[in-house]
């Protein structure tokens, strides 16, 4: 099935659940014809097509992504897919940032490539990674932080290189969303839930709809002048302060 001419073709991976299944919805509800990815048998209302894939297996993945880049001719890219891990790092034997580091960065690398074709041919691109305000420092959070960190810099880097083809690549980094993985790492009024929500400014944890707001933003055909940002979407907590207590 091709997508009508009229509608620009995005692609955003990770979309079984939490972010990426609102930004899925939110841009189908723009009127973006939206593809998606994950391991995950559990996409959306509202998809043109969806791949069930594992990112950390480069060659699937690789496979996957070369047959929707071939169906259909992608313009936009969401970079959401990932996971975090909780690790004190004296316990860190390593895997966990190798994991992480195929999961958070591999899968990227691997979408850009599949994607860059048709947007250099379109003069036009819109890359949006979904980085983290745990690159700002999160502890037991080192293995993910150091991914997204990473992917912070890379949305920098590629922004310089891809500026001269008409495609900005910006990202998204949200603090704590109240998702399925945020409630795994994190229980329900958990002593540390509470903290980490006492230290937001704004008090509570975002919705995932927020977040598909600031990508939306960049995804934006209008959106043309602004490359290699980082849009933090947490509440004012990458301010590093909070209200006073009463």
């Amino acid at each position: 099935m091709q997508e009508p001419a009229t509608r620009p073709v995005v692609l955003v991976t990770g979309v079984a659940q939490g972010i990426g299944r609102a930004v899925a919805s939110r841009l189908a509800a723009d009127g973006y014809a939206v593809l998606g990815i994950d391991i995950a048998d559990n996409p959306p209302a509202g998809l043109l097509a969806f791949e069930r894939v594992d990112v950390t297996d480069a060659t699937a993945a690789a496979s996957a992504l070369e047959g929707l880049a071939r169906r259909h001719r992608i313009t936009r890219l969401v970079n959401n897919v990932g996971s975090s891990l909780r690790e004190n790092v004296a316990d860190s034997t390593g895997d966990t940032q190798r994991w992480l580091n195929r999961l958070n960065l591999g899968s990227v690398l691997l979408c850009v490539q599949a994607v860059l074709p048709a947007m250099r041919e379109a003069g036009f691109g819109r890359i949006v990674n979904i980085t983290s305000r745990a690159v700002f420092g999160r502890e037991t959070r080192s293995a993910y932080a150091a991914t997204k960190s990473a992917l912070a810099a890379m949305t920098r880097a590629w922004a310089v290189e891809m500026a001269g083809c008409g495609i900005t690549v910006n990202a998204v980094g949200p603090g704590m969303i109240d998702t399925e993985l945020f409630r795994r790492n994190n229980p329900h009024n958990s002593p540390d839930v509470t903290r980490l929500r006492q230290a937001v400014p704004m008090q509570r944890l975002g919705k995932p709809e927020e977040v598909a707001q600031a990508v939306s933003f960049f995804l934006d055909e209008r959106s043309s002048y602004v490359t290699g940002q980082t849009l933090f979407v947490c509440g004012g907590l990458s301010l590093g302060t909070s209200p006073p207590r009463n």
